[in-house]
C-alpha cells in the first residue's frame, strides 16, 4: 500500500471566524427559491440561509419528518418556507410539485442538490447499482431543470447544481456518481448558452468532503479521520455554511455574470491526490493488482 504523508489542518485567521455570514440581510427578499433535498445536510443548510437572507423557500425531499425539521430551524430565522414530499426520480410526481410550488410565486432560484451514492471501486457496482445512481445524480436533475425552466424565463433566474469535488479527474469509489455528475456539468454549461438569453444562469458548486450531522457515525468518523487528512490540502472538511453562503452569493445581482461554471469548495481536494472513498488504495501487492 503506498504512503502519503496527511495534510495538516490548515490554520490562519480564516478558520477562527465563527460566523462566515457574510451577505447583507434581507438580499434576497421578494424572490423564491426551490430546493431540493432540502431535508438535511447541505440542502437543510441552503434552505434556512435563503430564508435568512429574505427569500421564500420552498423545499422538496422524500421524509416528511426531515422537512419538518429544515422548517423548525427556518422558522427560528422568521423566515419562509413550506415544503412538499416527492421523489425527484419521479417525473410526473416532482413536475407536478415544482409547477404548484411555483404557479404563484415564480421562480427565482432552483438548487438542485438531492442526490446520493454509495462507495465502491468500480468492479464492485452492479448494473442496477449504477443505473440507480446515475437515475438520481443525472436524469432526476434534468426532470427538475426542464420542468422549472418556464418560470425562471419569466423574471431571469438562476440554476445551481450541488456537485462533488472531482467531478473532472475522478475520484476512487464513485465511478457512478461521478459519470453522473459529470452529466450534469455538461448540461449546465449547454444550459448557460442555450438559455442565457433569457436571463437564466447555471452553475455547478462542488462540496469536497462535507461532514454534517445526518451522516451516519462511522461514516462520519472515516471521512474525519482518514479521508480528509489523506485526501484535502486544507486538512479540513467543508463546511455546510461555506456551501450555503456561496450558493446564496450566486442568487444576488453580484453573481449575474458568473454562468456555466464549476465551482469546487474543496480545500483544494480537486487538485491534490484527490478524494479516495474505498479503503485501503492504491491496492498493495496482496490486493492480486
Amino acid at each position: 500500500m503506498g504512503s502519503y504523508r496527511l495534510h495538516p489542518p490548515q490554520s490562519g485567521l480564516a478558520w477562527e471566524v465563527a460566523d462566515v455570514k457574510v451577505l447583507q440581510q434581507r438580499l434576497l427578499a421578494g424572490t423564491h427559491a426551490v430546493v431540493t433535498g432540502a431535508g438535511s445536510g447541505i440542502g437543510q443548510g441552503i434552505c434556512v440561509r435563503l430564508a435568512e437572507l429574505g427569500a421564500a423557500v420552498t423545499g422538496i425531499g422524500r421524509t416528511d419528518s426531515a422537512l419538518q425539521r429544515t422548517a423548525e430551524l427556518v422558522a427560528r430565522t422568521q423566515g419562509n418556507f413550506q415544503w412538499f414530499s416527492a421523489d425527484v426520480r419521479d417525473c410526473a410526481q416532482v413536475r407536478s410539485v415544482i409547477s404548484e410550488a411555483s404557479a404563484e410565486l415564480g421562480m427565482d432560484l432552483l438548487v438542485n442538490n438531492a442526490g446520493g451514492q454509495f462507495y465502491a471501486a468500480a468492479d464492485e457496482i452492479s448494473d442496477k447499482g449504477f443505473r440507480s445512481v446515475v437515475d438520481l445524480n443525472l436524469n432526476a436533475v434534468f426532470t427538475v431543470i426542464s420542468e422549472a425552466k418556464q418560470f425562471l424565463a419569466r423574471r431571469g433566474g438562476s440554476i445551481i447544481n450541488i456537485s462533488l469535488s472531482g467531478v473532472e479527474r475522478g475520484s476512487v469509489g464513485l465511478t457512478h456518481s461521478l459519470a453522473a455528475r459529470a452529466g450534469v456539468l455538461a448540461m449546465t454549461k449547454t444550459l448557460a448558452l442555450e438559455w442565457a438569453h433569457l436571463g437564466i444562469r447555471a452553475n455547478c458548486v462542488a462540496p469536497g468532503v462535507v461532514i454534517s450531522d445526518s451522516l451516519p457515525g462511522a461514516i462520519a468518523s472515516d471521512l474525519r479521520d482518514r479521508v480528509v487528512p489523506e485526501s484535502v490540502p486544507a486538512g479540513r472538511p467543508t463546511p455546510t455554511a461555506d456551501v450555503a453562503e456561496l450558493v446564496a452569493f450566486l442568487a444576488t445581482p453580484a453573481g449575474r455574470m458568473i454562468t456555466g461554471q464549476l465551482l469546487q469548495i474543496d480545500g483544494a481536494a480537486h487538485l491534490g491526490r484527490g478524494l479516495h472513498m474505498v479503503d485501503n488504495w492504491p491496492p498493495g501487492e496482496e490486493g492480486g493488482e
